[in-house]
């Protein structure tokens, strides 16, 4: 057995991290002296350690690990993980396409070219419409349509 410091050393993990999990209930030491309070751990723990960190690393929330532990749904608790993971990449993808886009527009040109044309007049006659619906009518009697 092994106590917490060394066993935190050849787990490469804080010995908080390591009480934290005892006190989630993830992983409880094999033995605690009653005079010392002293935690000890077996080899055979770093097994289930490593377990837990890769899911913490993986982004499951504390339940959903203890959930896997004790052998429910670990398909369910991966494939919603993932499920939310590809949420958070999309919307991670839309923001840095506006990030693009907004670094795009700030070194492009805005160039404004103001043209002269001669002014003429497209359309002009002059006169009284004794009710709106003969305005076809009295557009067309010009000729010019």
């Amino acid at each position: 057995m092994y106590k917490i410091g060394d066993f935190s050393k050849m787990s490469k993990t804080t010995i908080k991290t390591l009480r934290y999990y005892e006190n989630e209930g993830l992983l409880i030491p094999a033995y605690v002296d009653p005079y010392t309070s002293y935690r000890y751990y077996e080899s055979r723990q770093l097994t289930d350690l490593t377990k837990i960190i890769s899911l913490r690393q993986a982004g499951l929330s504390i339940n959903d690990i203890k959930e896997v532990l004790i052998g429910n749904n670990f398909k369910e608790i991966l494939e919603k993980r993932k499920i939310e993971l590809k949420r958070e990449l999309n919307t991670l993808n839309n923001k840095l396409s506006k990030i693009n886009y907004l670094m795009e527009e700030m070194n492009m040109k805005n160039e404004i070219t103001i043209k002269k044309i001669p002014s003429y007049i497209v359309y002009y006659r002059d006169g009284v419409i004794p009710d709106l619906n003969k305005i076809t009518e009295f557009v067309l009697e010009t000729g010019m349509l």
